[in-house]
């Protein structure tokens, strides 16, 4: 409809005379057009749905913290213009049940489950690459043992309790080991005499920890890191061996799990 057609229409309802004013035409031209209403300066208009007894069709997002509580209500929610979108970084998975291929989908009826990171991965990753004295690093790694597979956790918290016993020696030198392990030599004043003394650490630990909350157990392999600076004061840290990798891995998984467990096909991607 164009300018002089709505000028014609505002015409003829200012005048009283409605719609039987208009042409023949001049409806034509409305047949198959976007719907829209005419109405006098400083009116307005406001929908009163809540009124009904129940909404007219289905909208809103539903927010979902575990994969077994997304794939519950994308079941009791799917139909034939249901869609799966998924992203890795960061990890997210979102159904849209009004969204569909064969006809244009209002999109705003969804399902979203952003996969949050476990308080152990959060834990283990905030801490990544964070030099340490020994006093702090072995508290750290008392406090988490559990989280670590390998070596047992006897032998790891010796070596904790021994870099906390430790903390007052001046480090000299350090030597790594056959079966992948890190020996320093320090030496130690006892008694007003310096004696010397050895401390093995192993260069490799193994996590097992979730990646995402209420999720499985994945291995996670961190490397033993240190410096020996001025005066033999020993720093220490670890970092995590490629750990975006293993939150990839464990996308990878959550979306098999899903597309089995409901079904759908999953897309690659987000809504724009």
């Amino acid at each position: 409809m164009n300018t002089k057609d709505i000028n014609n229409t505002r015409s003829a309802l200012d005048a009283g005379a409605g719609l039987s004013a208009m042409k023949a035409a001049e409806l034509d031209n409305l047949k198959n057009a976007f719907p829209y209403v005419l109405v006098p300066e400083g009116y307005r208009y406001e929908g009163k749905e809540e009124i009904l007894p129940a909404p007219l069709r289905k909208r809103g997002n539903t927010v979902l913290n575990d994969a077994a509580s997304f794939i519950a209500v994308v079941n009791d929610q799917k139909g034939e213009a249901t869609r799966l979108y998924s992203t890795i970084n960061p990890p997210t998975f979102t159904a849209v049940f009004n969204d569909t291929a064969a006809e244009p989908g209002w999109r705003d009826h969804k399902a979203v489950y952003n996969a949050p990171l476990s308080p152990e991965w959060r834990i283990w990753n905030a801490e990544n690459g964070l030099q340490k004295n020994q006093s702090d690093f072995a508290q750290f790694i008392e406090t988490n043992l559990p989280d670590i597979a390998e070596p047992n956790g006897a032998d790891v918290l010796e070596v904790a309790r021994t870099l906390e016993a430790k903390k007052k020696v001046n480090f000299a030198s350090s030597i790594r080991l056959s079966d992948g392990s890190t020996q320093f030599t320090y030496e130690e004043d006892v008694q007003g005499s310096a004696q010397k003394g050895q401390l093995k650490v192993p260069e490799v630990f193994v996590l097992a920890i979730p990646v995402f909350e209420n999720g499985d157990p994945w291995r996670v392999e961190a490397k033993l890191r240190y410096r020996i600076g001025d005066g033999g004061k020993l720093s220490i840290w670890y970092e995590l061996v490629r750990p975006h990798k293993v939150i990839e891995a464990a996308v990878k998984e959550l979306r098999a799990t899903i597309a089995t467990d409901t079904g759908l096909n999953i897309l690659v991607g987000s809504l724009g």
